[in-house]
């Protein structure tokens, strides 16, 4: 065999060589590439799902805060509401306490009687309605309270 011929057939085998290496490369590149988008598909879906979790977790805790918020409104509203009431109360009992004053007036200096009690009619009435009132603030400052 020439030394052309040896350099032909040296040819021949670095070129069948160079494309059985080119062959498994290309493969090995085609492999990794699908392997690697599997990976970024299965990232994307984790990601995904993730993301969907934490929206729904965030949903929920979104709700839970407004549902706490709105309680407690309620209840601010309601207190609200009771310490008026027991203020409207107080004030109507300090009306009375006030009209119990000038009946009182009345009795012992327009008309001149020398004692009353709270058995004298007009005085009795009176003592009464300022008893219930103070029955209800009580009632009401207890509600309060819980």
């Amino acid at each position: 065999m020439t030394f052309a011929e040896r350099m032909k057939e040296f040819a021949s085998r670095a070129g069948d060589a160079v494309q059985d290496f080119a062959s498994k490369a290309g493969d090995t590149a085609q492999d990794i590439g699908a392997k690697g988008l599997q990976a970024s598909k299965e990232l994307i879906s984790k990601a995904g799902d993730t993301a969907q979790d934490i929206g729904a977790k965030g949903l929920q805790a979104s709700k839970e805060l407004i549902s706490k918020v709105g309680d407690t409104a309620q209840d601010i509203g309601e207190k609200g509401k009771l310490t008026l009431e027991i203020k409207r109360l107080e004030f109507k009992a300090q009306k009375l306490t006030t009209q119990l004053g000038a009946e009182v007036y009345t009795a012992l200096v327009e008309q001149k009687l020398s004692a009353v009690s709270s058995s004298t009619p007009a005085i009795q009435d009176i003592i009464q309605e300022i008893t219930t009132l103070q029955h209800e603030i009580d009632k009401k400052e207890a509600e309060l309270k819980d």
